[in-house]
């Protein structure tokens, strides 16, 4: 009985590693290795880099035709167009102008998108028109490419 058992056995081995080898984990595929970040964050250490558009507030009614435009950003340092250190970049203003592709320079369109390359903070539209209007902030970096990934606010307002 034991030679009519052993042959049996034998075939049950190589069956039970079989299904053994299913269950076990497959080895990891190692993650590739991520890129180097082009906008590291300024030395605040943020990781997280915004802009935000502090005036006009969103909704807000101005008395025109100027209008005041204040910004703010964290994680990224302001600075003057030119420099392509990262962790900096400069601010670009589109009044009632779409977004322009992410990969090209930000273009200048005068009274509509405006590059505020000196590394300032604040800008005066002149001679806007009564109405409803969309305002976008967007940073981009010393050659005005916008950063990636995207450091931009959008608020409408009226001019009353």
């Amino acid at each position: 009985m034991k030679l009519r058992s052993l042959p049996l056995a034998l075939l049950l081995i190589p069956l039970a590693g079989a299904a053994c080898a299913q269950d076990a984990p497959e080895p990891a595929a190692e993650a590739p290795e991520a890129p180097p970040a082009a906008d590291a964050p300024a030395a605040s250490g943020t990781a997280t880099v915004t802009v935000a558009i502090l005036e006009p507030a969103e909704s807000a009614e101005v008395a025109g035709p100027s209008v005041h435009v204040r910004l703010t950003a964290e994680g990224i340092q302001i600075v003057p167009a030119g420099q392509l250190v990262p962790g900096t970049g400069h601010h670009h203003l589109y009044l009632d102008a779409d977004l322009t592709p992410p990969e090209a320079p930000v273009p200048t369109i005068p009274g509509q998108v405006i590059h505020l390359g000196t590394g300032v903070s604040e800008y005066t539209f002149e001679s806007v028109a009564p109405g409803a209007h969309r305002l976008i902030a967007v940073v981009a970096d010393g050659v005005h490419v916008p950063l990636q990934p995207w450091v931009v606010d959008t608020v409408t307002f009226t001019v009353k």
